[in-house]
Parts: C-alpha cells; structure tokens; sequence
C-alpha cells in the first residue's frame, strides 16, 4: 500500500527543496538565474504568500531573465547564438547575484534546519 505525503508534510518538502536551491545558489553550484527560475516556480507550493520579500526578488530576477537560454534548454539551441548571448547571461548573472543572495540567505534562516 502506498502511503500518502499530507498536505503539510508536501509544504516542508518543498520549503526543504527552496533551502538546497538557496545553499546550492550561495555555494556556486547552482547558477544564480537558474536557481531564481527553479524559487520562482516553488513560490506557491512553498505557501509563502502573495508579498514574501524574498520570492518576489527570484520572481522578478526570473521575470527579467526569461528570455535568456538557461539550464537544460540550452542543450536545444545554436552553439552561435549560446555565444552570442553570452555576454548578456554574464551581465544578468552580475545585476542578480547582490540582489538573490541576501533573499538566499533569508529562505534558508526561515526554512532550514
């Protein structure tokens, strides 16, 4: 028989997966944009309400980033215009990172263990 996850315990699933996304973005591991992209998609499972400071900083990193070929969609584009674009991740990535940090680091205080 399979056990079913209740709804709080899915909440703290998904608060845990904010937390390794953050950690991962502040250890480097993670890119920055794509780790706002993955916060800016958990908002709501996260249940953190309609003006959490936090996930509006990912929601508008990722709003501002999302023409930009990030994570397993480059796979699907031109090796030419991945380079073109280039220089334009690496300046999005530059404005992003002051701005995603400090909000990494409050998701974690909040959520982490």
């Amino acid at each position: 028989m399979t056990q079913r996850m209740s709804h709080e315990q899915y909440v703290q699933s998904v608060r845990k997966r904010t937390v390794e996304v953050c950690l991962g973005m502040l250890a480097c591991t993670v890119p920055v944009l794509e780790g706002c992209h993955i916060l800016s998609s958990l908002r709501w499972e996260a249940e953190v309400g309609d003006s959490d400071e936090d996930f509006d900083t990912f929601t508008a990193i990722a709003s501002e980033t999302d023409a930009l070929p990030l994570g397993e969609v480059r796979r699907h584009w031109a090796p030419e215009a991945l380079q073109r674009l280039e220089p334009e991740v690496k300046s999005a990535t530059e404005w992003a990172l002051p701005l995603a940090f400090p909000a990494c680091r409050s998701v974690v205080k909040r959520f982490g263990p």
